[in-house]
């Protein structure tokens, strides 16, 4: 036979198939029974990361120092008199008082003075080995330091009750030690801000005080000056007493008198909206903000005062928690606090502008009343000399500086009693104490291990999803059927013994039926008798399905031939315990005959073909030779299957003839061993190679933890023949479960 021709046997065989282009599929929803099978399926990797973070959270937590916490509580309010003579000490509500207050607490001037009552830089120097490094001045700073960064304050909810909280460790001391520092840290930083507060209050009511005599000084100047410009216009024009019915000026000087007083009222008017002005356009934008209902009646603004005080206490909190910047609820709290804040501006401004524009126009009246005052006062003069207006008008003057003066006086003899009388603004409501069995408020066990919990099943199920992401060889069944775009003719699960063994189970001896049935009803494979089982690399298990598929055809009555064409590694001598030659080679070469190599099993239907043993290199070209072609021609009429045990078909020469020769490819792929870029390329050289690949088998599957134990229990079906009464045949179909132990028919 010539090289270029081809066989009858291969000129009636149906045209090796070709890839089919990729047919469009919908897409499925993922459910959330996918999600829970990845974790079923890594879950060796998230228990191992959880308890690697259970375990280090164990030791940090062992690891990090005891902490003892101390807390006083003082009742702070806005200063008013203990005695209300004057009828008018109302408390007002401040929004940022007690914010105002946290701050003063935690100043520097306050914790320096408790680092002295208490003697703390002594203290802290020895225990902290600051002292053995350090100046004395150091050693000062870095308690100050501490003493700020140990001390916590809160709000008690619906009160004017501030918490006064200090958490401290002493390294190398007794049990309890710190407790006791703790305890006597927040008493003294009670007492300290409640004498700083007394103290601040009584220098600013006497920096007032003196502020109000130099005032006083000034208006006296004023009055000496304007008494001295009255006396001498008296004494120049000889005027005693001003009689306003000489020079027929008596109507223009009653009008110049009523125009005056109006003048002078309105200045009054523009003097104190002025003086409203200045005042608000001093003050600072909290204080503006605050004082806006008592200045301008503006009640509506103390609502966002009161949320701004509210979110600020909120981020306080948040961040005495131990919370960061980037905290969702941080930055929650910071964007409305933001948006209250802003309000709150745009209201001061708006009021600042009506202020303004008030002043302007009783500034305006002013001007009017003015020029008015100014007319008449011509007209005046051009009756008489101008002196009495002048007199008049100095005389006006005066009365009000005098006025002025009063008005001070009084309101400085008020501040006087003020300050007399006993006040109260701060009061300890509850000292720190020392329990009798101290006990460390951090670090928290429960709270660490459960973090670490959380942490670890978080981030053990990260990992898992992104190893799965990572794996891209072939777990299911629709990953083969996407993949090869050919049939999954079986599915065989891990653990399945050889079927000529005892231990073989009979549900496994079932899938094999199933892998039978479905190559016999194969339209690709159709009336073809010679079947190669091939893998896209070894170790996949081909060499047992080869095996027990055609335990299973004979079984089921058909003469079967077991060919073992692996010329690396022939092991299925091994599997039937019998002699590796003579066998295949020898009968290629003609060192033996069909007769000899053909070696009966114990199953009477089964022969078996070893591959023999053939020495030289000249055993690599045997299988593309045309003894090859002869031998197949013969044994395709002994037998009804012929099951050749082929190499893997990436990297052998000798598996591309086998392929060629036979009539139908079956590729062997392991569960989740090797990548589907391996598998597809393999594929790819079956169809590149004019191979017919009917179908594949996915093998080793692991039922346990893979979504493929559903069609392994379940999914499967087979069909088998039937004839009834009449003699007519009948095809039936019938399903494959895990506990039934039907076997099938011919």
């Amino acid at each position: 036979m010539s090289d270029n021709s081809v066989p009858v046997q291969q000129q009636n065989l149906p045209p090796p198939a070709q890839p089919s282009a990729p047919v469009p599929e919908e897409k499925e929803a993922v459910h959330f029974l996918d999600y829970w099978q990845i974790i079923y399926s890594r879950k060796e990797i998230v228990i191992a990361v959880t308890i690697l973070l259970i375990l280090t959270g164990i030791v940090i937590t062992r690891r990090m120092p005891k902490v003892y916490a101390a807390s006083t509580v003082i009742e702070v309010q806005q200063e008013t008199p203990n005695i209300d003579i004057f009828g008018n000490a109302t408390r007002r509500f401040d929004p940022v008082f007690l914010r105002t207050q946290f701050e003063i607490i935690k100043s520097r001037s306050v914790i320096e003075q408790v680092v002295r009552e208490a003697h703390l830089a002594e203290e802290f120097g020895m225990t902290y080995g600051w002292k053995a490094t350090e100046t004395a001045q150091g050693v000062f700073e870095d308690s100050v330091a501490l003493i700020q960064r140990v001390t916590s304050l809160s709000i008690l909810p619906d009160t004017n009750l501030i918490v006064i909280q200090v958490r401290l460790d002493k390294p190398d001391k007794p049990q309890g030690e710190a407790a006791k520092v703790a305890v006597r840290v927040a008493n003294t930083i009670a007492k300290v801000f409640s004498d700083y507060t007394r103290a601040k209050s009584k220098a600013s009511v006497e920096a007032a005080l003196e502020t109000l005599k130099d005032e006083i000084k000034d208006l006296d100047r004023e009055i000496a000056a304007t008494e001295d410009a009255l006396a001498q216009i008296r004494s120049q024009a000889g005027v005693v007493i001003i009689d306003g019915n000489d020079s027929g000026t008596s109507v223009v000087r009653r009008q110049i008198e009523d125009l005056s007083a109006k003048h002078l009222s309105a200045q009054l008017v523009a003097d104190t909206k002025k003086d409203r002005y200045d005042r608000f356009v001093a003050l600072t934008p909290d204080e503006a903000a605050s004082s806006l209902s008592i200045l301008v009646g503006d009640h509506s603004v103390e609502q966002l005062l009161s949320e701004k005080v509210r979110y600020e206490m909120s981020i306080a909190a948040l961040r005495n928690s131990g919370y960061g910047e980037n905290h969702p609820d941080i930055r929650k709290n910071l964007t409305l606090l933001n948006s209250v804040t802003k309000k709150i501006g745009e209201r001061v401004r708006e009021t600042l502008s009506a202020l303004r524009l008030d002043w302007e126009q009783a500034k305006s009246e002013v001007e009017r009343y003015k020029k008015q005052l100014d007319v008449l006062t011509s007209n005046e003069r051009s009756l008489s000399a101008g002196t009495a207006i002048r007199l008049e008008k100095l005389n006006t003057d005066l009365h009000t500086l005098k006025a002025r003066r009063l008005t001070i006086e009084s309101r400085m003899d008020d501040e006087r009693i003020k300050l007399a009388l006993p006040k109260t603004s701060i009061e300890i409501i509850e000292q720190a104490k020392v329990p009798e069995m101290p006990l460390p408020v951090s670090p928290n066990f429960a709270l660490n291990i459960t973090l670490s919990v959380a942490a670890g099943i978080f981030f053990g199920l990260v990992l898992a999803f992104f190893v799965e992401y990572l794996d891209t060889t072939v777990k299911t069944v629709e990953d083969l059927k996407k993949l090869l775009g050919a049939d999954v003719l079986g599915v065989i699960p891990q653990n399945v013994y050889l079927l000529n063994s005892k231990k073989t189970r009979s549900k496994h001896a079932e899938l094999y039926r199933v892998l039978r049935m479905n190559l016999k009803t194969s339209k690709k494979l159709g009336t073809g008798k010679v079947i190669v089982l091939t893998s896209a690399s070894a170790g996949e298990g081909k060499s047992t399905t080869v095996f027990n598929l055609a335990w299973t055809c004979a079984e089921c009555g058909e003469r079967v031939l077991l060919m073992d064409g692996d010329i690396y590694h022939p092991r299925q001598d091994k599997i039937l315990n019998v002699s590796l030659e003579p066998g295949l080679m020898d009968v290629v070469v003609g060192e033996a005959s069909l007769e000899e190599a053909i070696v009966k099993t114990p199953l009477e239907k089964l022969d078996f073909l070893p591959f023999g043993r053939v020495s030289g290199s000249g055993i690599y070209n045997l299988m593309d030779s045309d003894e090859i072609l002869k031998l197949l021609e013969t044994l395709r009429e002994r037998y009804d299957r012929i099951i050749i045990d082929a190499p893997p078909v990436i990297g052998v020469s000798d598996t591309a003839q086998l392929i060629r020769l036979a009539d139908g490819v079956i590729l062997v792929i392991q569960y989740r061993r090797y990548p589907q870029a391996l598998i597809r390329r393999a594929r790819d050289t079956i169809f590149s190679i004019g191979g017919n690949l009917i179908g594949c088998v996915l093998n080793n599957v692991n039922v346990a933890r893979d979504s493929s134990s559903y069609y392994y229990e379940h999914q499967y079906y087979y069909y088998y023949y039937t004839s009834d009464s009449k003699g007519r045949m009948h095809r039936t179909r019938k399903a494959s479960h895990h506990h039934s132990s039907t076997s099938s028919n011919n």
